[in-house]
């Protein structure tokens, strides 16, 4: 299934679809498919390519967005400081880079977006809605947040799904959160810097997100050169 990346609304619809459908089929006993090519393509096989496309897509507008955050509130003193922000995701045990992704089963790769994706999903609500009260931020900023944490929502369902088929349901264990005291300071530079710090963690988390979905694409679908 190739789709292009000027389609990521008809992502979000089909992965939900085949989200749904994973649940509703099983998919990981009915061996349901469509012709393409010459192959037969499993609902679990298309999940794992949207999934790995559409998060390809996220991972190049977070990148878009972090340089036009950066650029636009390039004078704010100290934003760009060389000290590393901590995320609030550092300490979960996940791959590094590609690399690693290769040579990490394939249950495991799965489970650490998982982890990954799960553990932003009240951050980014908490970014969106502090972004929209700063003031002077381009509507292009909020409008790009906004769409990106939907595409996340798609991907993280998607997500949740293939490892609920895969293993069953599990408690999960979250990273805790609790809204960043920066973010609610009366200081608005200092707000502008803590919404920068998290919008470079998610870069930098998604870059991660991508590679472990597009090298588990290449895997499930059994495609060289990944």
């Amino acid at each position: 299934m190739q789709l292009s990346l000027t389609q990521p609304s008809s992502w979000i619809l089909l992965l939900l679809l085949m989200t749904n459908l994973l649940l509703w089929k099983n998919a990981a006993s009915v061996p349901m498919c469509a012709m393409r090519n010459a192959r037969c393509f499993t609902f679990f096989e298309d999940t794992f390519e949207l999934a790995g496309s559409l998060s390809h897509n996220i991972s190049i507008e977070v990148s878009e967005l972090f340089t036009e955050f950066e650029k636009h509130y390039s004078k704010v003193p100290g934003l760009r400081d060389k000290s590393p922000t901590r995320c609030h995701t550092s300490f979960l045990p996940t791959p590094e880079n590609k690399e690693q992704a290769r040579h990490t089963h394939y249950e495991a790769l799965l489970k650490s977006g998982e982890m990954i994706l799960d553990a932003w999903e009240s951050p980014l609500d908490d970014l969106v809605s502090e972004l929209s009260t700063i003031k002077n931020v381009p509507d292009k900023i909020i409008s790009k947040v906004t769409d990106i944490k939907k595409k996340i929502d798609a991907v993280q369902k998607g997500v949740n799904s293939l490892m609920s088929t895969m293993n069953g349901d599990e408690e999960k264990k979250n990273p805790a959160w609790s809204r960043l005291p920066l973010l609610q300071s009366d200081n608005e530079d200092t707000r502008i810097r803590s919404s920068y710090g998290m919008i470079s963690c998610l870069d930098n988390d998604f870059k991660k997100v991508d590679i472990y979905l597009n090298v588990l694409k290449c895997y499930m679908l059994k495609i060289d050169n990944c």
